[in-house]
């Protein structure tokens, strides 16, 4: 009881902090109302105000909103062959899982390789011993990776589960792609040799993922920017993207105006309906000049200072390969700051 009442009372120094200059005095007695109901079971610190007022209707709203929202899972596989997930995919995995109080599941990859010797091909190179050095890799890497997680997740304090998946080489995007259909979302880096498994969790998992550049970066994501040109894959897209627009201090919608025809009405709307939420939302329009277009919204939301870019990806598979649109092919091929892609 002591320290929930401590969390209680944390919580309102918080809240009237930073909701008083925009609220007023009565907001006083509204937020000690909320924060004793409720028990103070957020994180107000993870609360954002949008730098308009605030109406006292849309803090209860907003806060009501946040506080009741279903927890997130994290899924983060951890590739260990032929190369390795890196230390930076692991540091943003625990820094995102942190900012949104989610929980993280890093799952080990651990592959064999099938022996495909013969006698013949054995007088030339031992494959078998190949295939077996490789495995041991694997498991090596395996191990080291999940214990590297587990300890950034718990200085964290992350809520962080592990799993270990053992499949043969050739079925690693199969099997990904159905593990991921039981998270929130999918974390993944932006490296060259994992790209066949980026894409198959792109187009059959089901679920979203935000893809990272093999560098750092925080865990907020406060400044996001939408890939908008009116389809339903862009919708997708931003539907998938509500726990952090929710909680953006600040939304652009970035459409490219001479590349293809785009319905910019669909998107003042999203925007018109972003704004009574208490998201403070505006369109941004850009041309491409005939530069690819993934590069064009890349550029143009680093140069906004965007934390998260937000596109749906289109593409669909054609004989069990992946035939990409422009955009998207663009982004798997060159990343340069997080991008939540769905499709």
């Amino acid at each position: 009881m002591a320290a929930r009442c401590a969390c209680q009372k944390q919580a309102g120094k918080y809240l009237l902090k930073w909701f008083m200059p925009c609220a007023g005095r009565k907001a006083g007695p509204l937020i000690n109302a909320i924060v004793t109901q409720q028990g103070a079971i957020f994180d107000v610190r993870q609360f954002v105000i949008p730098e308009r007022c605030q109406t006292v209707a849309n803090i209860r709203s907003r806060l009501f909103r946040l506080e009741t929202s279903m927890k997130q899972h994290l899924f983060l596989p951890l590739l260990t062959y032929p190369d390795a997930t890196s230390e930076f995919m692991i540091a943003n995995a625990v820094a995102l899982a942190h900012h949104m109080q989610a929980t993280l599941t890093v799952c080990a990859m651990e592959i064999t390789i099938p022996d495909v010797s013969n006698a013949l091909s054995s007088l030339i190179i031992d494959a078998g011993k190949m295939a077996r050095d490789a495995g041991a890799l694997s498991r090596k890497r395996a191990s080291a990776l999940t214990r590297m997680a587990v300890d950034a997740a718990k200085a964290a304090c992350v809520d962080v589960r592990t799993r270990e998946i053992k499949t043969a080489e050739p079925f690693v995007v199969e099997v990904l792609s159905e593990a991921s259909r039981a998270y929130d979302l999918v974390l993944l880096e932006a490296a060259g040799i994992s790209r066949p498994i980026v894409e198959a969790v792109l187009f059959a998992s089901g679920r979203p993922l935000i893809l990272y550049p093999s560098a750092p970066f925080g865990g907020r994501m406060d400044h996001v920017a939408i890939a908008w040109d009116g389809s339903c894959a862009a919708a997708r897209a931003a539907h998938d993207a509500s726990f952090f627009l929710e909680r953006a201090s600040k939304v652009r919608l970035l459409s490219v105006i001479d590349e293809k025809p785009v319905k910019y009405e669909t998107g003042d709307y999203l925007v018109e309906n972003l704004l009574r939420s208490g998201v403070k939302a505006e369109a941004t329009r850009v041309r491409a000049h005939g530069e690819p277009v993934g590069e064009v919204l890349q550029t143009k939301a680093f140069e906004l200072r965007a934390d998260l870019l937000v596109m749906g990806g289109f593409g669909h598979s054609r004989l069990r390969e992946f035939v990409l649109g422009g955009a998207t092919q663009a982004v798997l091929t060159n990343i340069s700051l997080p991008i939540l892609i769905s499709h």
